[in-house]
C-alpha cells in the first residue's frame, strides 16, 4: 500500500466586515466574505484541527465586523484583495509557528468571485 506523504486539509470560515471603496463612510457597505484555507503538514499523520482553527479564528477575529477603512493596514486601500493579502500573510505566519504551512488561500464575497493566493505567488 502506498502511503501519502503530504496530506492538504481545506478549511472554510466567514467573516463579516465594513469598507467603502473611496474610504467615504456614505459609501460604506458590508460582506460577508467567505474564507477558505488550504493547511499543509509533512510532520503529523493528522491534522490538529483544534490548533488550527483557533489559529485562523483569532486572525479573523481582528477585522469581523469592522469597518475596514478605519484600520491602518487598509487605509489607502480596502478591497477584499487587500483583505485577502493581509489575512492570508497572517494566518500563513501564525501557523508556521506549529508546524503548517498555508499552501492556498481563497477569499471572495461570492462563488463566481474569489481572489487566490498560492505558494507559488509568495515566494
Amino acid at each position: 500500500m502506498q502511503v501519502i506523504e503530504e496530506k492538504r486539509y481545506k478549511l472554510k470560515r466567514f467573516i463579516a466586515i465594513q469598507h467603502s471603496y473611496d474610504g467615504n463612510t456614505e459609501n460604506l457597505h458590508a460582506h460577508t466574505i467567505a474564507i477558505n484555507c488550504s493547511i499543509r503538514t509533512e510532520t503529523e499523520d493528522v491534522i490538529d484541527y483544534r490548533k488550527v482553527e483557533d489559529i485562523i479564528q483569532r486572525c479573523l477575529d481582528k477585522y469581523e465586523n469592522k469597518y475596514l477603512n478605519d484600520l491602518p493596514e487598509f487605509k489607502e486601500n480596502a478591497t477584499i484583495e487587500r483583505l485577502g493579502e493581509v489575512l492570508c500573510f497572517e494566518i500563513d505566519e501564525a501557523l508556521k509557528e506549529i508546524n503548517y504551512e498555508m499552501d492556498r488561500f481563497e477569499i471572495g464575497e461570492t462563488p463566481l468571485r474569489v481572489y487566490v493566493i498560492t505558494n507559488e505567488l509568495r515566494d
